[in-house]
């Protein structure tokens, strides 16, 4: 693919690097130049953000639609979106990964070189693009489809593509940037707490490009908070890294505290792992809790709880797309909790960190879903293929929280059993 915009946009950069990580960003928020795939304009557009939010697409005007929401502009099909970047010359050497939180199917561009596609719809899209910058200048193009992009059932058939709640919208949303790690890097830590035994086993997934055994120190740390009670957990253990993936058994002591929605405690969890030329150190919440079904009844931590839920089908209508800050969605609970409400089911769909991060804070009990609702056929290996793969993300990226309590594969579902 060629580049097709000639006016070079220079790139806003918000670099920040905490010397504990070794990390540092570069913020793509800001100005970028869009192009609809069924026209030749180019536009200036603001993302994050959607063709709705900066008033893209073709006007709507039907004033009598009456069974979802009424879009200003419309738009479905291919969006290409382009920035001017420039890489830090201290970037050299480094794993470089484009983070986009939230987005439709995605491909990627890199100057004029074709770096790959994703069709994460419900957790964040990663891309590495070590092998593509080098210090200086690049056009980064990223491609967003809201059309056939998804198995088709989605669009009409799932809260996270319908026009009568969240709209099929074009864009990208929450975090949008340029992440630098080192070469040997920490790519996601799991966490699986056992409050009726006060252990947490820790899942450390790495990034290990060398190719062979590395001795290295492993430090956990483990900090209380959302609470007035202090509790402060330090384990430290020498290892010879051999495999992608390290697995640690930590107990938590008889003063560990436990998270429900009556004591929402918290726990910080930071790991740093580091060896001969090697540091890198990422951090992740959880909360020490069991959340289990006994007979006709759940319960948490051993205690017999009432789910007074609600339904939640991403109704946000102002933006036509759902909230990704913290904030919002700390209010929306307390509202709920106003009521009486403990839990939300989030009708066939996923919602995004922020949404977990409140319910963590506010000790609320979520149930996300798989984006589909209607049959399921055992050879429709398009759709269980999707949807299997929805599921696997949606775990490894929003398990460590303590509201996530209940999933289910989808809402209303037929088909094969």
């Amino acid at each position: 693919m060629k580049r097709f915009w000639s006016i070079p946009l220079m790139l806003m950069l918000f670099a920040c690097q905490t010397p504990k990580e070794s990390r540092e960003e570069l913020s793509l928020v800001g100005c970028w130049e869009l192009r609809l795939d069924s026209t030749d304009v180019t536009e200036q557009v603001q993302l994050p953000g959607t063709t709705d939010t900066n008033q893209k697409g073709y006007p709507n005007n039907d004033k009598e639609e009456t069974t979802h929401l009424s879009r200003p502009f419309r738009y479905q099909g291919k969006a290409w979106y382009q920035k001017e970047i420039t890489i830090p010359e201290n970037w050299e050497g480094k794993s470089i990964w484009l983070i986009l939180e939230r987005t439709k199917p995605t491909q990627i561009w890199v100057d004029s070189i074709y770096v790959g596609s994703s069709d994460h719809i419900s957790t964040p899209q990663e891309y590495d693009l070590s092998a593509y910058l080098r210090a200086g200048k690049h056009h980064l193009t990223i491609l967003v489809d809201n059309g056939l992009s998804v198995p088709p059932q989605l669009l009409d058939n799932s809260h996270a593509y319908t026009e009568s709640t969240q709209t099929n919208w074009n864009g990208i949303i929450g975090d949008l940037k340029l992440e630098a790690r080192p070469q040997f890097h920490i790519r996601r830590i799991q966490v699986y707490p056992h409050a009726d035994q006060k252990t947490v086993d820790v899942k450390i997934k790495l990034s290990n490009p060398f190719e062979q055994m590395i001795v290295a120190a492993v430090q956990i740390e483990m900090e209380a908070f959302n609470t007035g009670l202090e509790h402060h957990i330090k384990f430290n253990k020498n290892i010879v890294v051999q495999q992608d993936e390290i697995i640690f058994q930590i107990p938590m002591g008889d003063d560990a505290l436990e998270w429900s929605e009556f004591s929402p405690t918290l726990y910080l969890l930071t790991a740093n792992i580091q060896g001969e030329n090697i540091q890198d150190s990422q951090s992740t919440t959880f909360g020490l809790r069991d959340f289990k079904a006994e007979g006709t009844q759940f319960n948490i931590n051993g205690l017999t709880t009432f789910l007074r839920g609600k339904h939640d089908a991403c109704v946000f209508p102002l933006t036509g797309h759902v909230p990704m800050d913290t904030a919002a969605w700390r209010r929306y609970f307390r509202i709920a909790k106003e009521y009486g409400i403990n839990h939300c089911r989030f009708h066939s769909w996923c919602p995004p960190k922020a949404c977990f991060e409140a319910a963590d804070i506010e000790g609320f009990y979520l149930q996300p879903e798989l984006p589909f609702w209607g049959k399921m056929e055992k050879g429709d290996t398009t759709l269980i293929h999707f949807l299997t793969k929805e599921g696997l993300q949606i775990q490894e990226a929003y398990g460590n929280h303590a509201s996530f309590v209940m999933m289910a594969i989808g809402n209303e579902l037929s088909g094969d059993q």
